[in-house]
């Protein structure tokens, strides 16, 4: 028998015991890389905490498979983390945060438009695969919720327990070991290449936002994302 995490491992957000389940025609082709056939046992996750035992019964273009045992349950974060970063000009930078935030950890990423961003458009899709495969090789059994292009004036209106948002301009701000030390529902906002506008960060404040420092060295978008990301999990629980 193979280890457990020699055995390929699948997304099937509708597994349930018993079922005989098709699987979604790009998982399928993955199986078909990995030259599984019928019988061939392979892991399940739902992406909403529970992963499955099961095997093939119908390989090829269309695959089906038997679920057969629930084998381990993650529960649901208690005080979730949602990471709202301005996409980057360069799409391949804004994929790696995509990446190592799921990584690390967090429950949602919004993609945020604000008045300094060079990229207005992206394909949530084709982020949501990349959050899967990143949840795949860390073991990680939930998988995050992927919003589309959402604007800062809506990004506001999120309902969470803290609210931060980090940005260059001088002004009183809590340290980012802050993130580190609630343990309550976190909204951290990071803005664009050009930084937030005068306007957005004195909107965000005006409602409760807190201003956050990231240090004394000017980071790329997608540095300060992960960081505050590791600074946020440090003490998770």
């Amino acid at each position: 028998m193979k280890p457990s995490a020699d055995i390929p491992r699948f997304y099937l957000p509708n597994a349930q015991l018993g079922a005989v389940c098709e699987v979604d025609a790009e998982e399928a082709k993955h199986a078909r890389v990995l030259r599984l056939s019928e019988g061939s046992i392979v892991h399940l996750m739902d992406g909403k905490g529970h992963l499955f035992e099961g095997h093939l019964t119908k390989a090829g273009k269309k695959m089906e498979v038997t679920v057969d045992a629930l084998i381990e349950e993650q529960t649901e974060q208690k005080n979730p983390l949602i990471l709202a970063v301005a996409p980057t000009k360069n799409m391949a930078r804004f994929e790696w945060v995509i990446e190592k935030a799921v990584e690390v950890g967090v429950d949602e990423i919004v993609p945020i438009k604000c008045e300094h961003s060079e990229r207005v458009f992206i394909k949530a899709d084709r982020l949501l695969r990349i959050a899967l495969s990143a949840a795949k090789q860390s073991r990680a059994l939930h998988l995050p919720v992927i919003h589309e292009m959402t604007s800062f004036k809506n990004l506001l209106q999120i309902e969470v327990d803290e609210k931060w948002i980090a940005h260059c301009k001088p002004a009183q701000k809590a340290n980012i070991l802050e993130l580190s030390k609630g343990t309550a529902s976190q909204l951290i906002c990071i803005g664009p290449e050009g930084d937030f506008s005068e306007n957005e960060i004195a909107d965000a404040l005006t409602i409760g936002f807190k201003a956050l420092s990231l240090g004394e060295k000017r980071l790329r978008t997608e540095t300060a994302a992960i960081a505050v990301i590791i600074a946020a999990n440090v003490f998770r629980t």
